[in-house]
């Protein structure tokens, strides 16, 4: 009936190797909780856990289910108990195939675990590799990112409106008057010519979709990181250090590709822009397929023009629209021709390359009335997105003990600031009363200052 072993029993029942094995899956288990806590998530399914014996060993998944998200190695081998130099040689070979992010910073390594994405989903992909069954994972990551029919990656990533990208309009694209109106950081050149540093990768998303045998054929080596973000990246031999000049000649290349320019979506120290296609980029496929219309923060503008002028063809601005925002439609004799070309302006991410695309000049941008809200750091964009997706408890255990005075501050003020509703959703599973007595008074005299 079944196989004799020979493997003497363990306290539990079974054998050594069914107790490596239970204990390994466990480890799994824990990394795959620990990842769904990001304010991104991470929602188990059979492809991720597929995903996460592919990437990580045992020994590193239960490592990385204990990471906080930002912890010197000094406090994290001081909390695990473990050996200093150990404990830093296995995070450099983690951080090596970007499964940790690290840098340094006065004279101590920091690391981070990497998020599903823009984690190691990026990491994985950004480089050829003959140290990963790179076809198999590419098949998983499709499977887990788009061919989910519930789409629950995509609605844990993209659940609220504070999201981790934003297009940035192309500055050609504006009408001539509006140079005033765009700030630089809603500025790609501004962002490449003012970075400290400035790294080049190869595309993640189209290097994926190349190995599916589904990668168009649009420019690789176009991801560009800034700073700290990418000082990591090369050390990790996951990027190459480029000059600004580059950066910004890569840029255009990229422009005149067509691909439209989406960046890390914070007004300082911007860390990363993606020059992105419609048919390969994530966030684009979760608008294009997934129909979450708000999974890239739209740019301050959205695409117009004058219909009446429009000749309604079959490419130009159609095809090249990133997001499928723009549809053919019978004008019913409100033109002088029968088609005209139309902007789904919910689904217009303002990036500007349809103006580009249209052989008759009358695509054209205009402002889109409300400026969207851009968090100002990286920590106040996981502040809020922790708040909007329910996730305020994770951040304040996985997060913010580390993060100092400075980061509690910045969350009870966004707090403050934020909806009611939105607020009382936030904290009423902590249970907390130096919360819920901060509102309270907060509303009281915003109520009292308004009467």
């Amino acid at each position: 009936m079944g196989h004799a072993t020979t493997t003497p029993p363990t306290a539990d029942g079974g054998g050594s190797a069914g107790g490596e094995a239970a204990a390994a899956a466990a480890s799994y288990a824990a990394l795959q909780r620990r990842l769904d806590r990001m304010p991104t998530g991470a929602p188990d399914t059979a492809a991720l856990r597929r995903i996460l014996r592919l990437l990580f060993s045992p020994g590193e998944a239960e490592l990385a289910a204990q990471l906080p998200s930002l912890v010197s190695v000094r406090a994290l081998a001081r909390r695990l108990d473990r050996d200093r130099d150990e404990l830093d040689a296995t995070l450099s070979s983690m951080a090596a195939r970007g499964l940790v992010l690290d840098l340094e910073h006065r004279g101590q390594r920091w690391v981070a675990l990497a998020p599903v994405v823009i984690g190691f989903f990026e990491f994985t992909f950004m480089r050829v590799r003959d140290d990963a069954p790179m076809t198999e994972l590419a098949a998983l990551f499709h499977e887990y990112l788009f061919d989910d029919p519930e789409h629950r990656f995509a609605e844990a990533v993209f659940a609220g409106n504070v999201q981790l990208g934003r297009s940035l309009v192309r500055e050609e694209a504006l009408p001539a008057d509006a140079a005033s109106e765009v700030l630089d950081f809603e500025r790609a050149t501004a962002v490449v010519a003012g970075a400290a540093t400035v790294a080049v990768s190869r595309c993640p998303c189209r290097y994926h979709a190349e190995l599916l045998d589904l990668a168009c054929d649009a420019p690789q080596r176009t991801c560009l990181t800034f700073g700290s973000a990418a000082q990591a990246l090369v050390r990790a031999d996951l990027a190459e250090e480029i000059s600004n000049a580059e950066g910004l000649e890569i840029l255009a290349e990229a422009k005149a590709a067509g691909l439209a320019q989406t960046a890390d979506n914070v007004q300082h120290e911007v860390s990363y822009l993606c020059n992105c296609c419609g048919c390969c980029c994530g966030m684009l496929q979760s608008i294009r397929s997934a129909g979450i219309d708000g999974a890239v923060v739209p740019s301050a503008w959205v695409a117009a023009g004058d219909l009446t002028a429009c000749r309604g063809c079959r490419s130009g601005c159609l095809e090249a629209c990133p997001t499928a925002a723009i549809t053919r439609v019978d004008n019913d004799g409100r033109g002088r021709r029968r088609y005209w070309a139309e902007v789904e302006a919910s689904r217009c991410i303002g990036c500007g390359v349809c103006v580009d695309a249209c052989a008759f000049g009358v695509r054209e941008m205009a402002p889109r009335g409300e400026r969207p809200y851009t968090p100002e750091t990286g920590l106040e964009r996981m502040i809020a997105m922790a708040v909007e997706r329910g996730k305020l408890g994770d951040l304040l255990v996985d997060t913010l003990p580390g993060a100092g005075p400075r980061a509690v501050a910045r969350l009870l003020s966004h707090l403050e600031r934020a909806p009611e509703p939105t607020a009382d959703r936030a904290i009423g599973p902590l249970r907390s009363v130096f919360l819920r007595g901060l509102l309270a008074t907060v509303r009281l005299g915003a109520r009292a200052g308004g009467s």
